[in-house]
């Protein structure tokens, strides 16, 4: 999959930090609250004129999501960034930059979202976390991309499926088969 497409590379941004989730996890929630209110924020700076202030808050964003591996967002933010400074107005790209940043935000929720207990099938389900994450899911199978047991048991935490379904999944993934691991997850 090409990497300015991957919303959330959680094995790049755990390299980032020395393979520190704990840190991670963090420095992802510290995102979301800083940036949830982007789209207001730079629609403010704009109104009032201060493009150089809607340019530097989208040239902090493009650092961080290159930093945390939020790839996706990190490249809807370049036009943005260039407009912003080049031409001192809105991009037309506008609409799917912050489509992306509601898609990066959604990941990045359904990720950090601590289920009440540790054990996956008794976690509670939350709709759009489990919905994220099999989408994400499916989409790296689809790919055929490589996915780390963390990250495999990340997105099974979300899904909250029954143990002999999450079995099947897992044992599919370590056989490489992401043919009968879509199968069993399009049929959960």
């Amino acid at each position: 999959m090409d990497q300015s497409t991957t919303v959330l590379d959680i094995d790049f941004g755990m390299s980032q930090l020395s393979g520190n989730k704990t840190l991670l996890f963090t420095l992802l929630g510290k995102f979301t609250e800083e940036y949830r209110s982007i789209d207001a924020d730079i629609q403010t700076h704009v109104e009032k004129g201060e493009f150089t202030e809607a340019y530097s808050l989208v040239h902090t964003l493009k650092g961080v999501t290159g930093n945390l591996g939020l790839f996706a967002l990190h490249h809807a933010s370049k036009p943005i960034e260039s407009s912003l400074r080049n031409d001192q107005r809105i991009s037309d790209d506008y609409p799917a930059f912050i489509a992306c940043v509601d898609e990066t935000m959604a990941a990045v929720d359904a990720l950090t979202a601590e289920p009440e207990t540790n054990s996956p099938a008794n976690a509670p389900v939350n709709s759009a976390a489990a919905e994220q994450a099999k989408t994400q899911l499916l989409a790296a199978l689809k790919a055929s991309e490589f996915i780390s047991q963390e990250r495999l048991d990340s997105w099974l935490v979300s899904l909250s499926l029954p143990n002999d379904k999450q079995a099947a999944i897992v044992d599919a993934v370590d056989e490489l088969d992401y043919e009968a691991a879509i199968a069993e997850l399009e049929n959960s």
